[in-house]
């Protein structure tokens, strides 16, 4: 099932190690690896902060835990770059938003030229395509829906600065409208809950890719494909009534 612009080729080139394979090594070494050698401390430290979340939590994570894993001898290191664990988390939520938000705002700029602005079908796949092209094509961002998951109900309430207006903004604005069945707070209230159930489901894709637990189905395409037929079907739905 096509959504958009979907290109569902894997992207084999990977010109730096991973912050897994930085977090490894580090391990490996006691903690006592020289992230700047690779990469810019920065960097390493956002990377594995994301990886660090998404497999513990925001509550199984210290500021010391990401610059060892980092190899920062100082324990300090996070705090020194980012002012504080909400500071690091919103530089990994803002590297995400900047290319997601480019990859959007392409998609978008393709149906409008394709006369697809305003199809339901089309929108659905400008939303959702870019991360699954993420999480495809990107072996460092495997785990990314599980951050999300962890640190999205979390977050954004308390960090204004981390719900920046991106293209996925002018997305749900035109699926509200293209929703004209429904009024438009549960048009609103439906998209949300898609979102919330696209990481989700992903989430726990990734969580069972990595205990090797093949309880439904462990192939990322079917999953993906079972999601956009369940959204759409959804946002197609009318409103019921429940007793």
């Amino acid at each position: 099932m096509q959504h958009g612009s979907d290109d569902r080729t894997a992207d084999s080139n990977t010109a730096e190690p991973s912050a897994a394979d930085v977090a490894a090594l580090s391990e490996r070494s006691g903690g006592t690896v020289e992230a700047g050698k690779t990469r810019g401390a920065k960097t390493v430290m956002i990377e594995i902060a994301e990886k660090m979340i998404s497999e513990r939590g925001l509550d199984g994570v210290s500021m010391r835990d990401v610059a060892t894993a980092a190899g920062q001898r100082n324990n300090s290191a996070v705090q020194y770059h980012f002012g504080s664990r909400d500071g690091l988390i919103l530089q990994v939520l803002r590297r995400r938003i900047v290319s997601l938000d480019a990859d959007r705002r392409q998609r978008l700029a393709a149906a409008d030229e394709q006369g697809l602005g305003e199809d339901l079908h089309t929108l659905v796949g400008v939303l959702f395509g870019p991360i699954v092209d993420l999480l495809r094509s990107h072996p460092e961002a495997t785990h990314h829906a599980r951050f999300l998951q962890r640190v999205g109900p979390v977050m954004a309430p308390g960090i204004p600065e981390a719900d920046p207006r991106t293209a996925a903004d002018d997305v749900v604005v035109r699926l509200i409208d293209v929703l004209s069945h429904l009024p438009r707070r549960v048009a609103f209230e439906r998209i949300d809950l898609a979102t919330q159930m696209f990481t989700g489901a992903l989430a726990v894709y990734e969580d069972r890719r990595d205990a090797r637990n093949s309880v439904v189905n462990d192939r990322f395409e079917v999953v993906v494909a079972h999601l956009y037929d369940m959204i759409e079907a959804a946002l197609r739905a009318d409103v019921g009534s429940r007793d």
